[in-house]
């Protein structure tokens, strides 16, 4: 990854709205306007921004009078505004469109809770702390993560509303996103390096799109009540309408399988994403289990891919990676081993056939590095990238795979009791598709550590091809024998 560049925000609220001062509640509602005085304080504000400072970004909510007051300094500067949800106001529920007198008459409590300018999640319809946070948090990402200073400048203006901005300001300051910060309409503030203040964590392999914990609040969100975020940045995601696909099948998907939820996503200006989600705390499977503990694995995997192919129809996966596109992709590559592998079994036209299938959903990536053992003790899948239309069981090939097939065992278990042995032996129908699904699954993951752009010849990639290989040379033993058992 490229050296961090630090980026300089300002941000500031919107000026005064229509709304504003008939003290009626905006929350998320866009479209009231500035009023004159509105405008002309605008004006004033732009005036005195100066055209040599640097700033080559002017962001702004998609609110009328949001973009109304950016509107105002990108004249000024000469930049275009460049509008996201992601800056809009906190969603206030069922006091939208009520003046302070009527909510405090008819929805005290709400209003009381609204006054008190804390998190929301105790009025009705509102938007939760937990999102309105991870929203603050996929703007800084957006716009100073990574590659924020390259697309957007290292220094940029933001103009949003007075609940986000609290959140937007506490966060990039390490604390309490509740805590009060002036939100008057001429009110403005300096963020310096918003990116590295969330203190960032890199969580998973380099070939991999990279994910980030990051930690907003006191002495990191360290504490026992803390709250953290996992940070993904996803090559492609944002092009072609690709986000709102995503989010809609996330959403299926998480209600599906009590994943953590997709909190808030946004494109960036290089066709890439950031998904932002809550890190839960836990510890990653090792490689070495003991049988008992991998027919535990498998049942579990088992189970979320059976919820899954009920939540998600295939052909709602559009523009989603099938198990033959990602063997088409392979064969279109360099030569290797597990190429020329993949091109023999594909030259039977009747697997070629069993490998086009794509009438169910599973999870390709099914694996203990993708798994977590909550605090709680139980198993959690915690990412959610890998859907992959294939055959019906595709998803119990991915289980194997997963959970018994790639790993070496502990040195006391019995082979002959692991999961992949007593599925894969035999010479049923079931058991040799699912040992040439086991193998096309093997071979591309084999295929990823030997050629695949962002992984071949990085630090650790044979160790993993070497993996790869000892599962299938065990495969083709299996292939071999008759008669299994099953569990």
């Amino acid at each position: 990854m490229a050296t961090h560049t630090p980026v300089r925000l300002t941000v500031r609220r919107h000026a005064e709205s229509v709304w504003n001062a008939q003290a009626r509640i905006q929350g998320d509602i866009a479209s009231p306007p500035l009023t004159a005085a509105g405008a002309a304080e605008a004006e004033r504000w732009a005036a005195d921004l100066t055209v040599d400072a640097g700033i080559r970004t002017v962001w702004s909510s998609d609110a009328v009078r949001a973009r109304a007051t950016a509107a105002a300094a990108g004249r000024r500067l000469g930049l275009p505004v460049t509008s996201t949800r992601l800056l809009a106001e906190a969603g206030a529920g069922v006091l939208e469109g009520l003046t302070h007198a009527e909510a405090a008459r008819t929805l005290p409590e709400p209003h009381r809770v609204w006054k008190a300018r804390g998190d929301l999640d105790a009025i009705p319809g509102a938007e939760s702390g937990d999102r309105l946070q991870a929203r603050a948090i996929a703007f800084l990402t957006a716009a100073t993560g990574p590659g924020g200073a390259e697309l957007y400048g290292g220094a940029q203006l933001v103009v949003s509303h007075a609940a986000f901005l609290r959140c937007l300001v506490n966060t990039a300051r390490q604390r309490p996103r509740t805590t009060p910060v002036a939100i008057g309409h001429g009110d403005t503030h300096l963020l310096t390096d918003p990116w590295t203040a969330l203190r960032p964590e890199r969580l998973n392999q380099l070939w991999r799109p990279a994910a980030h914990r990051v930690s907003p609040g006191p002495d990191g969100g360290a504490g026992p009540a803390a709250t953290r975020f996992v940070v993904k940045l996803v090559p492609g995601l944002g092009a072609d309408g690709r986000l709102d696909q995503y989010r809609t099948v996330q959403h299926a998907v998480s209600t599906a399988t009590g994943t953590p939820p997709l909190l808030a996503a946004a494109t960036r200006g290089d066709g890439s994403a950031v998904t932002v989600r809550r890190f839960v705390p836990g510890t990653t499977l090792g490689h070495r289990l003991g049988t008992d503990e991998e027919w535990e694995l498998l049942d579990f995997y088992q189970r979320f891919n059976t919820r899954l192919g009920a939540a998600v129809q295939a052909d709602a996966l559009t523009g989603v990676r099938s198990l033959a596109d990602r063997i088409d992709i392979a064969l279109r590559g360099p030569d290797n081993e597990a190429v020329r592998e993949l091109r023999a079994l594909t030259g039977d036209r009747g697997l070629r056939a069993l490998f086009h299938d794509r009438s169910q959903v599973a999870d390709f990536d099914l694996h203990r590095d993708n798994t977590l053992r909550t605090d709680t003790g139980q198993l959690l899948r915690i990412d959610l990238d890998s859907l992959c239309p294939g055959p019906p069981l595709l998803g119990e090939a991915c289980a194997l795979v997963g959970a018994s097939a790639l790993y070496p065992t502990e040195q006391s278990a019995s082979p002959y009791e692991r999961p992949h042995v007593r599925r894969l032996g035999g010479d049923s129908d079931h058991a040799r598709e699912l040992r040439h699904l086991v193998r096309v699954r093997l071979l591309l993951g084999l295929w990823f550590f030997l050629a695949a752009p962002g992984a071949a010849g990085t630090e650790g990639s044979e160790r993993h091809a070497a993996l790869y290989r000892a599962a299938l040379t065990e495969l083709t033993a299996l292939d071999q024998e008759k008669g299994s058992c099953t569990r």
